[in-house]
């Protein structure tokens, strides 16, 4: 029995997790049609990026097939806003969504020819911590999970292979007696930024989702502060 042939489907795709900020258009068989990138402002101009990769791949709107989205972790913003410009278009059109890693985005960055082997990723999750996962050279080697600045400073002075959106910069911002002359000229080669023209090619192999579903990837368990108890104050809550 002829099984049915899986027909490529063209794919709108959203990188909205660092400050370089990208839509991309690919055919669905592995070929990417156009990409546009924004470095993060004020504001992220959503649907100007949208009409500018549709105009640049020659595709129309009524052709796209499927939206992919870049969950994260990344800046929550970011992401916030790619799952609201996907629900949307779901809404009036009912195409499909799925939902890319992001780490799987930004590790095809991060395969260089000067790069083999193992490596580690790290995005910025504030508060000193950074996001990170480590690559074996084929395969993840554990969960994704959150580490101290002082960690990932310690690996990438020991010499392992760290790569990141933005890592440059931050290194640049750190105090002088933390860093060396060396690490500091090096700064930008560590930096690897998610692209949406891999979170499109990612995309094609994934389920769909409910696009109700879709929610930032947050490492930290939300905390809830507890409302001081009622204050009763005489003439005022009588």
């Amino acid at each position: 029995m002829n099984r049915p042939v899986k027909l490529p489907m063209i794919c709108l795709a959203f990188e909205f997790t660092s400050d370089r900020r990208s839509v991309a258009i690919s055919d669905g068989s592995q070929r990417v049609l156009s990409q546009v990138f924004h470095d993060r402002g004020r504001t992220t101009p959503v649907f100007h990026m949208i009409e500018q990769a549709l105009a640049e791949a020659q595709v129309a709107r009524a052709s796209i097939e499927r939206l992919a989205i870049s969950i994260g972790p990344g800046s929550y913003t970011g992401i916030r806003l790619a799952i609201a410009a996907a629900q949307g278009w779901h809404l009036a059109t009912g195409v499909d969504v799925v939902a890319v890693d992001t780490f799987e985005a930004l590790l095809r960055q991060t395969q260089r020819p000067a790069v083999a082997g193992p490596r580690v990723l790290g995005v910025n999750a504030q508060r000193q911590e950074f996001a990170v996962r480590e690559w074996n050279g084929q395969s993840w080697a554990g969960p994704l999970h959150l580490e101290s600045a002082d960690l990932l400073l310690q690996r990438i002075t020991g010499g392992q292979p760290v790569f990141g959106p933005d890592l440059g910069t931050w290194i640049r911002g750190l105090p002088s007696t933390s860093t060396s002359s060396e690490l500091a000229a090096r700064a930008d080669a560590l930096e690897a930024y998610p692209q949406a023209s891999d979170v499109a090619l990612l995309g094609a192999n994934n389920n769909p989702v409910p696009p109700e579903t879709l929610a930032p990837v947050y490492l930290r368990e939300a905390s809830f502060v507890k409302a001081p108890p009622h204050r009763h104050i005489p003439g005022f809550t009588d």
